[in-house]
């Protein structure tokens, strides 16, 4: 049978184009080592474009990964794709899609540098998120961040860094403080910036749990008697909080009302106060106040999702009206 001479050119074409893509890899490893080196030896630096010689083009793309996964140069790929993201954001498409799928890739490619884990969760959770003004989507976009942050501690469980990112996510985007504290609580097994304590203690307050942010609190200050944040913090608890949430404990909760209201007094948009007064009534089963606290809360402080979260919670139950977000 004779070959079509068309056909026979295009397929040298194709090989020859596959095998010079893999020679091209093996001289650029060589170029990326030092990167390569930094990034996941000496403290996972920020990988920067050390070479000019393939200038990426989103066709090409797929054939790169396709070479780096034959040939064996993952992490080589995914610091190229690395480069393209970059060049993306500097260009001005960084919100696009298009970029988070390629994001996404360098996660798959070399699932143990955490920037890509980190800044791609980032990136769904705050610039997505404000691309958007549809709740639904903004939900879904959340999730994606909360379920990459997760499968990125799945590879690197060793580290603090992504726990205190899904904690902090929890923390300053969904306002859910009792998950967040799970997870930065987690940060502590490992090696960690001392700040992570404080930010325990912090979310325990907004629940609120003032025992447990007291705990936290001193033993901040014991690890460091000069650290001034705990010491401020610990004092506010005590002189605002403490009697209120101790008879609380002993079920006074008419008590324990009277003692808040004086604070209240002096400042109406305590954001802790407000919440410790909510919860009161919840715990009293008086949901209808509870339910005028929260909303209260929530209309106050543009960012206390928590509480709008809570005066949902209640709403559903009572059947009213979910508040609107502001």
């Amino acid at each position: 049978m004779r070959r079509d001479p068309a056909m026979r050119r295009d397929r040298i074409a194709t090989i020859a184009g596959f095998l010079a893509l893999l020679v091209l890899v093996g001289l650029l490893q060589v170029s990326l080592r030092a990167t390569s080196y930094d990034r996941l030896v000496l403290g996972l630096n920020r990988p920067m474009p050390i070479t000019k010689i393939v200038d990426f083009d989103p066709t090409a793309i797929t054939g790169v990964v396709i070479g780096a996964i034959l040939g064996g140069f993952r992490e080589v790929a995914a610091t190229m794709l690395w480069l393209k993201v970059d060049e993306l954001w500097d260009s001005g498409k960084g919100t696009e899609f298009a970029t988070l799928n390629l994001m996404r890739t360098v996660t798959l490619l070399d699932p143990h540098w955490l920037e890509p884990w980190r800044i791609t969760a980032w990136h769904l959770a705050y610039n997505l998120y404000v691309e958007t003004q549809d709740p639904r989507e903004r939900a879904i976009l959340l999730d994606k961040a909360v379920a990459c942050l997760k499968e990125g501690i799945s590879w690197n469980p060793d580290v603090y860094d992504l726990y205190f990112e899904l904690g902090w996510t929890y923390f300053d985007k969904i306002k859910d403080y009792e998950e967040a504290t799970k997870w930065l609580e987690a940060c502590t097994q490992f090696e960690h910036p001392e700040y992570i304590e404080r930010l325990i203690a912090h979310a325990y307050e907004r629940v609120p749990e003032i025992d447990k942010a007291l705990d936290w609190y001193d033993y901040c200050i014991k690890r460091n008697p000069g650290d001034h944040t705990a010491i401020g913090a610990t004092t506010t608890i005590r002189e605002r909080y403490l009697r209120a949430w101790r008879l609380a404990q002993q079920r006074r909760y008419d008590e324990a009302l009277r003692e808040l209201e004086y604070y209240l007094m002096v400042d109406p948009e305590d954001l802790i106060g407000l919440h410790f007064k909510a919860d009161l009534y919840e715990r009293m089963g008086q949901k209808r106040k509870a339910y005028d606290i929260w909303k209260l809360a929530g209309e106050m402080r543009a960012l206390d999702d928590y509480a709008r979260y809570r005066a949902g919670l209640l709403a559903a139950q009572l059947g009213l009206p979910v508040p609107p977000e502001p």
